[in-house]
């Protein structure tokens, strides 16, 4: 899945010579032309990064900088500032916006692909910690149940997860069934490594090649398991997994459709979790983290 940045511009010219710049070197890219579009682009769209030009009709950069920082669903993306104006004073007022970056025109292809990465490379040592609100050292080492939405871009979710882990050296180990969405937005990761999931998959072995190394897991999802076999299975695997996994330092995102189970299913799995996420169209909505 390659990185998706949101350029927000009014002038066609621009958004077309970034859009082909970009592009080439192989991001997605969407785009916005003012303030109002922008703000609908970055709920639905949900980008790596969004480049936002400050001066616009109607709502201003400095304006939808200001609403998406305000907004749980949108204030962990990286807002970088893209404008002609460049002194002093019209740094410090994006800054007090909220953004993450300064960015002046004119530019050439270089430079342009240069800011984009930096940023991008920056923001992902924290992104997923960022959403919960805490820092990554207190991410490290819990098991997590995560109950997300299925009609929701919750796959970038778990990439922001994998690339937090991938940015602080660890080893990250997703465990997933061909043709599922986490695998396709994983594709690009070579240094993942990919597991085929199926009913009898061991975490003994992996905990036991890695014991020494810090170490990330992702487990797609309990839903399919039980759906293949049935909720007794998918709750013994579960309660096997944070037994094995509860005296060591690895950190363990296991994740949970809860629109294909009875909520009485949901409830027993939540016991077993100390720590507990919600992913819907507002992004994450509830966590619970010891």
């Amino acid at each position: 899945m390659p990185d998706k940045i949101l350029v927000v511009d009014d002038e066609a010219d621009i958004v077309a010579l970034v859009r082909r710049i970009l592009e080439k070197d192989g991001f997605q890219v969407v785009t916005a032309v003012d303030g109002d579009e922008a703000l609908l682009k970055a709920e639905a769209e949900m980008p790596d990064l969004v480049l936002l030009d400050l001066v616009m009709p109607g709502k201003t950069g400095l304006e939808v900088c200001k609403i998406l920082k305000s907004q749980a669903k949108t204030r962990h993306i990286p807002i970088v500032m893209f404008t002609a104006l460049g002194r002093d004073v019209d740094r410090k007022l994006t800054m007090e916006a909220g953004a993450d970056g300064h960015f002046t025109k004119p530019f050439t292809p270089e430079t342009l692909v240069a800011e984009v990465k930096m940023d991008l490379d920056r923001e992902r040592e924290s992104k997923f910690s960022k959403q919960l609100g805490i820092q990554h050292e207190k991410l490290k080492g819990k098991k997590y149940l995560l109950e997300f939405d299925p009609s929701t871009p919750y796959e970038r979710l778990i990439r922001d997860f994998v690339l937090e882990g991938k940015s602080h050296k660890e080893t990250v180990i997703v465990l997933t069934k061909k043709g599922a969405s986490i695998r396709s937005a994983l594709s690009d990761e070579n240094d993942v490594k990919l597991i085929e999931n199926s009913q009898n998959v061991m975490l003994s072995p992996i905990i036991a090649e890695h014991r020494n190394q810090p170490l990330s897991i992702v487990y797609d999802n309990l839903t399919d398991l039980a759906l293949s076999a049935d909720f007794k299975t998918a709750y013994a695997f579960a309660r096997n997994a944070i037994e094995q996994l509860s005296d060591t330092g690895i950190t363990a995102l296991i994740l949970l459709n809860p629109a294909a189970h009875e909520q009485k299913d949901i409830y027993s799995l939540q016991g077993l979790f100390s720590n507990q996420i919600t992913y819907g169209k507002e992004g994450i909505t509830k966590s619970k983290i010891t």
